[in-house]
This record gives C-alpha cells, sequence and structure tokens, in this order.
C-alpha cells in the first residue's frame, strides 16, 4: 500500500455526503410511511365504528 504526501491527501475527493436527491428520497419514504399508517388507522377507525361502505 502507497502512503499518501499531504499534498497528495488535500486533492482526494469522495466519500459520503448528503446530497439534495438522498433528502428527497428520505423524505418521500417517510411520506409514504405516514400515509399507509392514516390510511390503515382510518380504515381500522371506520371498520370499529361500524361506517363501512358496502360494495
Amino acid at each position: 500500500m502507497k502512503k499518501l504526501e499531504k499534498t497528495e491527501m488535500i486533492e482526494v475527493s469522495g466519500g459520503a455526503s448528503l446530497t439534495a436527491s438522498m433528502l428527497s428520497a428520505f423524505y418521500r419514504t417517510l411520506e409514504v410511511i405516514y400515509q399507509i399508517g392514516e390510511s390503515l388507522g382510518s380504515y381500522i377507525r371506520r371498520k370499529v365504528s361500524g361506517k363501512m361502505c358496502d360494495i
């Protein structure tokens, strides 16, 4: 393994960084999870109170 000089280490780029697309994907994932929970809670509430529509 080659040892890097100080000037070479300064020029190294890359690694993990938080990008706008990553934040957007994370936000959309949380939004979908919230919507699923909201729908499930609404379904349970309507089922328990007997207000389900007959198809």
